[in-house]
C-alpha cells in the first residue's frame, strides 16, 4: 500500500514537472522515474503531452497507470451502462488490474448528478447497495454482473461538482 501512494505522489510530481519547458521537462521527469524506482522497486515512466500528465508503474500487483491533466479521456472500454453527468471533465483516471477510478469535474449540482445517477444506474440493472447524503457529500453504491462501483459527489470551492467513480470489474 506504500508504494501505491508513493506512485500516487508521483502523480502529483508529474504535475509539477509539466510546467517546465522541454528540455527541463526530459530531466525533471527522468529524476522523478529514477527517484521513484528507487524507493519503490518497481519500474516507473512519467509522460506529459497534450495536457495529458501519465505515470505508469510496474509493480507486483500488475500496472499502474495514472493519468492527469486538461484531456484526459474516460479509459479504453469505460463501461457504457454507467450514467455520467450530462456535462463534465475528466480530472483524472487511474486503473490498475480490475480496478478503475474515475475523478470528474461537472457544472451540475451534486444533489442533481446523485439523483440522475441512482435513476440511471437502476435503469442499466444496477442494483444499489448503499446509499448516503450529508451536508458535505454524497456516496452511492452499486453491484451488477460481478462488477461494483463506488460513487462518491461532492461540491468544490468553485462552486462545481467534483465525482469520484470507483469500478472493481469482474475478474
Amino acid at each position: 500500500m506504500s508504494s501505491q501512494r508513493t506512485l500516487l505522489s508521483a502523480a502529483l510530481l508529474a504535475l509539477l514537472v509539466s510546467g517546465c519547458g522541454k528540455s527541463e521537462e526530459a530531466a525533471s521527469e527522468a529524476l522523478a522515474e529514477q527517484a521513484l524506482e528507487a524507493s519503490t522497486g518497481a519500474d516507473v515512466d512519467i509522460e506529459n503531452e497534450d495536457g495529458v500528465h501519465r505515470v505508469t508503474a510496474q509493480t507486483e500487483q500488475g500496472e499502474l497507470v495514472h493519468s492527469s491533466g486538461e484531456n484526459v479521456p474516460l479509459p479504453d472500454g469505460f463501461p457504457t451502462d454507467i450514467t455520467l453527468p450530462a456535462s463534465y471533465q475528466v480530472m483524472s483516471v487511474m486503473t490498475m488490474g480490475p480496478a478503475t477510478s474515475v475523478v470528474l469535474r461537472s457544472p451540475e449540482p451534486a444533489s442533481e448528478i446523485f439523483s440522475q445517477l441512482r435513476k440511471g444506474q437502476s435503469g442499466a440493472g444496477w442494483k444499489e447497495t448503499m446509499s448516503m447524503q450529508g451536508a458535505d457529500g454524497s456516496m452511492l453504491g452499486f453491484e451488477k454482473d460481478g462488477r461494483s462501483l463506488l460513487v462518491n459527489l461532492r461540491d468544490d470551492l468553485d462552486g462545481q461538482s467534483v465525482v469520484s467513480l470507483s469500478l472493481q470489474a469482474a475478474d
